[in-house]
């Protein structure tokens, strides 16, 4: 059987709004491709944002988690020690890792990739697919693929 290659550009992708100052756009995840892939999300915290919990930490679970920072500066919190993170920086977490954001600081917007082995693992895949009738992806313009690739 063959497959059909993908063309996903973020601005197409509707972000989904976690809080006033954080959202995360699923920019690869098999629902999108219609086969199996590596899950990647683009995340952006707001400036004077962070995602600590209520607990004054952050997430935790079993599965690595890379993160690549696009741009700005943040803190990356990881276990209680607060570590600044800049573009081009590359992140490997692995599982039972407490991380959270924190651009509380921060002047710019600091935007992100997450990357996961599999869509199931990423919280976010089932926060989405609950705020949105049981799908993990919205596009803005379902005819972007088309149009782009009139483009000359």
């Amino acid at each position: 059987m063959s497959r059909k290659w993908k063309l996903i550009n973020s601005e197409n992708v509707e972000p989904y709004v976690c809080s006033n100052v954080h959202n995360s756009t699923l920019l690869t995840g098999d629902e999108m491709a219609g086969f199996p892939v590596i899950n990647i999300n683009e995340g952006v915290m707001q400036p004077g944002g962070c995602n600590m919990g209520e607990d004054g930490k952050g997430p935790t679970h079993e599965e690595t988690e890379i993160f690549y920072i696009i741009e700005g500066e943040a803190y990356l919190v990881l276990d209680g020690e607060s570590v600044k993170v800049k573009a081009d920086d590359i992140l490997v977490l692995p599982g039972g890792t407490s991380h959270w954001i924190d651009n509380r600081k921060g002047t710019k917007p600091f935007r992100f990739l997450t990357f996961w082995s599999k869509q199931e693992q990423n919280a976010m895949y089932f926060a989405r697919k609950k705020a949105w009738g049981g799908t993990s992806m919205r596009y803005k313009d379902p005819d972007y693929l088309e149009k782009r690739l009139k483009e000359k």
